[in-house]
């Protein structure tokens, strides 16, 4: 064998990149930068918005309009999968979002929103995140093979940790400057910079990738409610989406008690942005160390089963301890730890496991859980935390709540790889 040649196929430290994998590594390091940039630029916007717009009592009915916008999505998404190659669909999706985020700020413009603008944006940034992230997810899954996805995907989603923290730092730093309107501008021109990347990735996977040199130009086929189909019939799936829903709804409770907490310490909207732009900051500088050090070897070593107990064992401890210390302080490091432990732990093993099922099952199921599921959680979630708070119930009960929760993700997880060998080996 040429040693130069198994030079380049040995993993670098760290990161666990091969020198033939780097140039796919960096497309995609910067491909989830951008992605999760273009979000978190405009997230404060949009937290100080929900609170304006009455904080955790109005997050029910919001959450209920994002979750039918969902429903009304998939079969688009759907449709546009069934028939069009990914080298067409995926551009076709971050196209129309950056067009909206541009109408967006046309219709929002300097003035203070009304009510009903405020809960239109706030539910159009919830839909745009979602379906950029999880086509996103959908796309390295075709790209990169289960064993790759072991290795790299840990380092891939510092790439997203790192837009993440930019996004804030941006917001913080320009909102005074530019106003509201010149933030969704800056989104928009930077989810065309993940448009470009993901076009060029393409181009890279169908040269040099492990998987069919032709799957760019392949069209999946199958109905527009395929994936909704595949997850109420298959056990893998079925587990994958019942798993989110647990998980966001606890994130969903914990969120929307943060969202009470801004609006009842500060009055303006650039302080409500900045305040939320710092959790954001906070929770995403945590994430750096759990993708880079924590999610590689917790993967390789003992499998996305065992990173996902490990993430919802700690996810639960903090919870207990906002039970038992119910306080602002208690409340924003449980958000922090949650989110932290979701994207940095929880997310590298979910997505590593959707490397090994069918086409169909990783754009279409995958996106129906990534959005509508998620969204149905937090509907959930909302409408349990106005029944608990109806019946007097505070942190402390809350908390208690959320820990069981969290403690029955564990108990879920332990057999989700074996509940996957079930599902159609996709590695073509």
């Amino acid at each position: 064998m040429n040693p130069s040649a198994a030079a380049s196929d040995v993993p670098l430290p760290l990161i666990g990149v091969t020198r033939r994998e780097a140039p796919a590594f960096g497309l995609a390091f910067l491909y989830f930068f951008c992605v999760l940039a273009a979000y978190y630029v405009i997230r404060p916007v949009r937290e100080q918005l929900g609170a304006a717009a009455g904080g955790s009592s109005a997050l029910p009915t919001i959450w209920l309009i994002v979750f039918f916008v969902m429903l009304l999505l998939t079969p688009v998404y759907g449709a546009l999968v069934s028939r069009f190659p990914r080298r067409i669909f995926i551009p076709v999706v971050y196209a129309f979002f950056g067009c909206g985020m541009l109408l967006m700020s046309v219709v929002l413009g300097n003035e203070p929103p009304s009510t009903w603008l405020a809960t239109a944006f706030y539910v159009w940034v919830s839909v745009f995140n979602l379906f950029v992230v999880a086509v996103f997810w959908s796309y390295m899954a075709d790209i990169f093979t289960n064993e790759q996805a072991k290795r790299m995907y840990g380092a891939i989603g510092i790439g997203g940790t790192l837009g993440a923290i930019c996004g804030p730092l941006m917001a913080i730093g320009l909102v005074h400057r530019i106003g509201v309107t010149g933030l969704l501008h800056v989104s928009a021109a930077i989810l065309g910079i993940a448009m470009l990347v993901a076009i060029a990735l393409g181009e890279w996977a169908k040269r040099h990738g492990r998987r069919d040199a032709n799957l760019g130009d392949q069209v999946i086929g199958g109905s527009f409610w395929a994936g909704a189909r595949l997850v109420f019939t298959h056990p893998f799936l079925r587990r994958m989406a019942l798993l989110l829903l647990l998980s966001d709804m606890v994130g969903t409770v914990l969120y929307a008690l943060n969202l009470d907490l801004g609006a009842s310490l500060f009055q303006s909207a650039e302080d409500r942005t900045a305040f939320f732009g710092k959790i954001d900051l906070y929770t995403n500088s945590v994430q750096v160390i759990l993708q880079l050090v924590i999610a590689p070897w917790l993967l390789t070593r003992f499998g996305p089963a065992i990173t996902l107990m490990a993430a919802g064992t700690v996810n639960a401890i903090a919870l207990l301890l906002l039970a038992t210390q119910p306080g602002a302080i208690w409340l924003m490091v449980a958000l922090v730890v949650s989110r932290s432990a979701g994207y940095g732990l929880v997310m590298p093993a979910r997505e590593s496991l959707y490397t090994r099922v069918d086409r169909e099952s990783r754009y279409k199921a995958k996106n129906f859980i990534d959005t509508a599921v998620w969204r149905g959680g937090d509907v959930l979630a909302t409408q349990m935390l106005t029944v608990l708070k109806y019946a007097g119930a505070g942190i402390m009960q809350l908390g208690l709540v959320c820990v069981g929760t969290a403690m029955l993700g564990v108990y879920l997880s332990r057999n989700i790889e074996r509940l996957r060998g079930l599902q159609k080996d996709g590695t073509a």
